[in-house]
């Protein structure tokens, strides 16, 4: 896609002139649409450890103008204990007069790193059937918007939570519809997508219709409590990191503090004990209680918020995995499976310990790394994923559930986190061979579908809805879910294109290990203390 100077797409908020960027296709390209981009829209003004202000355009100057028409640093000022948040708008040029479905993006990257321009927009929204909108937020990162300690907690979730209500409210300007609006997280690099899935928890509602959540769950890997040894400790980690600097995080620099916050977090990276986490914030908070006991409030109907109830659950739900989710997180250098995961869950008793390496035995992989990474992948990613899909399931929703199969890196040989992300956009570089072509067409169709669809409903022979079959005896009509990509390895340069998609079920040995992790989620929520949960499922 190439910009079009001599066309400059405008919207009038507020008496705010808003000018955005055309973006063409080339000639020979008959199947892409024109695209409007608007970058570095403000949506909020924050403060240093304290929750973010809206921002309203034009409300200053009438009749002031925005260059919205090219990217531009959107982090912290260096000199400033202040900042304002942004987000990119992307639509068709060419749209219906019909108010359009609207995707609001939330980037991956551990909570300390990513940029919302990481997934192709453009390219999402140009190759899509049906006219659909995408803005893509960012969010404070890091000790700026995860430290708990200074201020208010989940201050990052909470950004978000207000870029979604000024979505809500400020999208017709742009052709969108607020009724149809779906939250969207992809991981990248370092972390699954979890916090859509703390927003579908709330007791408190947001105004988003459909929910897709890649690689990540409510329940994805450690939920910890603000007071846990482990979050003070990352606390105290940050100001001895400042040394020789006395002034107090809330008044210092923000490149002496972000400096810092990646020192603390480099520290942790080889254990996977990241610091900076979204913590269980209490009564009134972002997440006021034990992901697994929201789950629980949820399921009874009830909350335990004062003043509040639970939320109802989006009107469908998109989410999944790629088949080696932890085979890139592991270490070279480690050595010791029993070591590594006693670090990462301390609460794991020596039974819990044997229990584990017997279900992952030695034999069955090559290596302590690879054997580490396919045990850390179902307990980070691929049962917590599961588990989401059981409880919507068990709670009367609909959900549909996929796998993401081609083996597309080359150091490991498999489909590693985060891998779809080009696929699902259908971006140049998911596109290069024709299998992997034809994967990317099956996942950005279905994606784009659901996106547009004002129910997020598919037809049984398009994607059959995902039915819990745990609970179920051996029932093998239940947990079914797409596969795409099964047996293609042309990025190896192998030339098989396997199978674009297809339909499986869960199999006996995912139901064994997603029971196992679930029996233990508890352990990695706010204190790590067994017993806090009186079910998992």
């Amino acid at each position: 896609m190439q910009a079009d100077q001599a066309s400059s797409p405008t919207v009038e908020v507020n008496d705010c002139l808003i000018v955005g960027v055309l973006y063409s296709p080339p000639a020979s390209n008959s199947y892409t649409r024109p695209v409007e981009v608007f970058y570095n829209i403000p949506y909020a003004s924050t403060d240093r450890f304290c929750q973010a202000r809206p921002v309203c355009l034009g409300s200053q100057t009438s009749g002031t103008r925005l260059d919205a028409s090219r990217l531009q640093f959107a982090g912290p000022d260096p000199g400033c204990t202040t900042s304002t948040l942004r987000l990119h708008i992307t639509r068709p040029s060419t749209a219906s007069q019909e108010p359009l479905p609207v995707v609001v993006y939330f980037h991956g990257g551990a909570f300390n790193f990513g940029d919302p321009l990481e997934t192709e927009s453009v390219s999402f929204v140009a190759h899509a059937q049906e006219d659909i909108i995408v803005v893509a937020v960012h969010y404070r990162l890091g000790a700026l918007g995860f430290l708990a300690g200074e201020g208010e907690t989940n201050l990052g979730l909470k950004d978000q939570r207000l870029a979604v209500e000024w979505v809500h409210q400020w999208i017709p300007k742009f052709g969108g519809d607020p009724a149809l609006i779906t939250l969207r997280g992809v991981s990248a690099g370092a972390h699954s997508f979890s916090q859509i899935g703390h927003h579908m928890l709330n007791p408190s509602p947001l105004p988003f219709h459909k929910a897709i959540l890649e690689s990540g769950s409510p329940t994805t890997r450690s939920v910890l409590s603000a007071s846990h040894p482990r979050t003070i400790s990352n606390f105290d980690e940050l100001r001895s990191s400042m040394l020789p600097i006395i002034t107090p995080p809330g008044k210092v620099k923000v490149n002496f503090l972000m400096n810092a916050s990646i020192d603390v977090f480099s520290k942790h990276s080889e254990s996977l004990t990241w610091p900076f986490q979204p913590v269980v914030d209490g009564p009134g908070g972002i997440i006021p209680d034990l992901p697994l006991n929201l789950w629980q409030q949820k399921a009874s109907g009830q909350s335990t918020t004062a003043g509040s109830e639970t939320s109802p659950p989006p009107a469908a739900v998109i989410t999944g995995f790629c088949t080696s989710e932890g085979v890139d997180f592991i270490p070279q250098a480690c050595k010791d499976f029993r070591s590594f995961f006693t670090k990462l869950i301390p609460s794991l008793t020596p039974t819990d310990l044997e229990a584990l390496e017997a279900l992952y035995p030695p034999g069955d992989q090559p290596s302590v790394v690879r054997r580490l990474g396919v045990a850390y992948g179902d307990y980070a990613y691929i049962c917590p994923i599961i588990h989401t899909a059981h409880m919507i399931s068990k709670l009367g929703g609909t959900v549909y559930l996929y796998e993401f199969a081609p083996l597309i890196s080359e150091a490991s040989r498999t489909a590693p986190h985060a891998s779809h992300s080009d696929f699902v956009t259908y971006s140049a570089e998911a596109t290069g061979y024709p299998g992997l072509r034809a994967v990317s067409q099956e996942m950005h169709t279905r994606w784009t579908e659901f996106v547009a669809s004002p129910t997020g409903t598919f037809t049984e022979d398009r994607w059959p809805p995902f039915v819990t079959p745990f609970g179920q005896g051996n029932d093998d009509t239940k947990g079914k879910l797409l596969v795409f990509g099964q047996g293609n390895d042309e990025a190896l340069r192998s030339g098989n294109a396997g199978v674009p998609v297809q339909t499986r079920t869960l199999t006996k040995r995912e139901k064994e290990v997603c029971k196992f992790w679930w029996d233990r989620m508890e352990l990695s929520q706010g204190d790590g203390n067994a017993g806090v949960v009186s079910e998992a499922y």
